[in-house]
């Protein structure tokens, strides 16, 4: 393969985008190069797409959308070196990997960071069951180049070799916008691909400030234990599910088993946000998904993210977004409009 190097990047922070997928009952090795590429089974065996991007700054996505109607046992390799970072959205699925004896296993509503070297893998796709993956691929000096000076965990520095697999962790609310951002992109040809760049840029910013760096942002003005950090977590859980009817920090406090002190200046530490900030980010991010696609009114709208007053709605929604957001309903009606024509 080969593209017009105008990025800076040098060439062990490329990728080669050939892949090969060899599927039990496909006719012919797929192939698989250049900026897009977009696979089908045969209608005999299932259906659905398998499509990628590679844009020019080496950044891989690759979108997996299959149902096979029978089980097929699939494998695949990777002749260089790659950091994966993969969102489950489907069914399940365990796979091996000549880098490790074990398999690997993600479910529904997880993902997960492998960050290694050239490697083949397999797995079996079960009949009947819908999968669905976004995964977003880079090598592993560029990852490391991007995340130089971020932290200390010493496991990211260790990619080419042997390879390393990350812990698994749930797809939070603001990383499950993004990829529904991903899914409903309207624009075309370049404007597309700069476009989906920046949401693979975003989505690695927000996973790996909320699934790794987290232990690294605790300020020494509050001393948290392993146990004080696992209950800040289960308050960000509990205020992810009930932000419309969010428990009062006392409430909160007892819930958790932390004092409130604890529970405000380190919530405030963890995650960067106040816990009554957090709720109303929640309740926002809510509330664009709504307005997406134009079919609600603003009233509606803030009804459905718990305001009751629309003008304290509105508000909250400017502030974070920078337009009002009846101004955001009628971009998203003419989104939508565009893309039906």
């Amino acid at each position: 393969m080969s593209m017009k190097r105008s990025d800076g990047l040098n060439e062990a922070e490329t990728i080669d985008a050939h892949k090969t997928l060899r599927c039990e009952g496909f006719s012919i090795t797929y192939q698989l190069d250049g900026s897009h590429f977009e696979i089908k089974p045969p209608v005999e065996l299932g259906e659905g797409s398998c499509r990628s991007l590679l844009t020019q700054r080496y950044l891989q996505m690759t979108d997996f959308d299959l149902q096979f109607n029978r089980d097929i046992e699939a494998k695949g390799e990777f002749r260089t070196p790659r950091t994966e970072l993969i969102f489950c959205m489907g069914h399940g699925i365990e796979w091996g990997t000549s880098l490790k004896q074990d398999y690997f296993a993600i479910d529904t509503g997880e993902s997960v960071l492998l960050h290694g070297g050239v490697r083949s893998e397999n797995c079996i796709y079960l009949s009947g069951a819908g999968y669905r993956f976004l995964s977003i691929d880079m090598s592993p000096a560029q990852f490391e180049r991007m995340t130089s000076g971020l932290t200390e965990d010493t496991r990211l520095q260790a990619g080419g070799g042997a390879g390393l697999f990350f812990g698994k962790n749930a797809i939070t609310p603001s990383i499950r916008l993004i990829l529904s951002q991903i899914a409903d992109c309207s624009y075309s040809q370049g404007m597309r691909e700069l476009y989906l760049e920046g949401k693979m840029l975003e989505l690695m910013a927000v996973y790996l400030n909320e699934s790794l760096f987290e232990a690294d942002r605790i300020s020494h003005t509050v001393k948290l234990s392993r146990d004080d950090m696992e209950s800040l977590r289960l308050a960000k859980e509990i205020l992810q599910r009930d932000y419309l009817h969010p428990p009062t920090l006392a409430g909160l406090s007892r819930i958790i088993c932390l004092n409130e002190f604890k529970l405000k200046k380190g919530f405030k530490e963890m995650f960067g946000y106040t816990v009554h900030a957090y709720v109303i980010e929640q309740r926002m991010q809510r509330a664009q998904q709504l307005l997406e696609h134009g079919n609600m009114t603003v009233s509606e709208a803030a009804s459905r993210v718990g305001y009751v007053n629309v003008s304290h709605f509105s508000a909250a929604f400017r502030k974070k977004f920078g337009v009002r957001p009846g101004e955001y309903l009628i971009s998203g009606r003419q989104r939508s409009l565009g893309t039906r024509m």
